[in-house]
């Protein structure tokens, strides 16, 4: 039969392999869906998404591969015949983080976070550009 320090090592051991799940299996980059509408009309624009990790532009409708951060990804747009506008996308747990802080505690969850993998900005986001 084992002995309590034996038990305490495996379940040591077994904590720091759960610590970081999101880390092992989220990427630290994703792909975000940008689409523009006015009157349930898809509106073609020039974009930039931006947050402290970087900087992408493409075209709207589109898709732009950023790189995820724990702060909001903001996004602006130059529509023709329009002012440019900005629109911010805060970034959001993902369900291996939540499985991290129940599982692995706030050690893990706080490493996923620090690697960017542990919070996850929407996969769609839709911008109505007209009130």
């Amino acid at each position: 039969m084992p002995n309590t320090a034996t038990i305490k090592l495996a379940l040591l051991a077994l904590v720091g392999v759960l610590s970081g799940c999101a880390t092992l299996l989220d990427e630290d980059t994703q792909e975000i869906s940008v689409s523009l509408q006015c009157q349930e009309r898809m509106v073609r624009a020039q974009c930039v998404a931006e947050n402290s990790k970087g900087r992408w532009s493409f075209r709207a409708p589109g898709l732009v591969q950023v790189n995820n951060d724990y702060g909001d990804l903001n996004v602006t747009c130059k529509v023709q015949y329009m002012p440019q506008f900005t629109v911010s996308v805060p970034a959001v747990p993902t369900w291996n983080l939540a499985g991290n802080i129940l599982l692995g505690g706030l050690i893990g969850a706080a490493y996923d976070i620090h690697n960017n993998t542990g919070l996850k900005y929407p996969e769609t986001v839709s911008i109505s550009t007209c009130n």
